[in-house]
């Protein structure tokens, strides 16, 4: 049986962990039926994901952040979709500008590798322009 949590943020830098913990509650109890086996691992999966889709809406978007989760076990083991919206206007980018690459991929600091590891971790990855702002989808498997 699916279920599902929505959790409205304000664009400010401690949404990201009070992300976190609701969505690590929400799991807990989402999963309770769940193959313990796998459960830890994805619940830290799940986290991470959840982390980067804030931290990257409250970074790159601007207004409120929403937060959606559907979670299900299927087969025995632990699904979640999430999805994280701001209400920021789209930005239409210049690719052929030189600083999208340095925005894109930062080399030197420690960010442009956030959507990178969401990609490595969900099973499907959909990012989409939406008026106003945009949403990004990832499901882990």
């Amino acid at each position: 049986m699916v279920t599902t949590f929505t959790l409205d943020l304000r664009p400010e830098p401690v949404s990201a962990p009070q992300a976190r913990a609701a969505i690590r509650e929400f799991l807990l109890a989402a999963w309770l039926d769940a193959d313990i086996a796998h459960l830890s691992a994805r619940i830290e999966d799940a986290l991470l994901v959840t982390t980067e889709l804030v931290s990257n809406a409250i970074r790159h978007g601007s207004g409120h952040v929403h937060l959606h989760a559907a979670a299900d076990i299927v087969n025995g083991e632990p699904t979640v979709c999430l999805e994280c919206s701001d209400d920021g206007e789209w930005n239409v980018l210049d690719t052929n500008s030189p600083q999208l690459l340095e925005d894109t991929f930062d080399t030197i600091g420690d960010g442009g590798r956030g959507l990178m590891i969401v990609q490595a971790l969900c099973s499907e990855v959909v990012i989409s322009h939406q008026h106003p702002g945009s949403l990004v989808r990832a499901c882990l498997p």
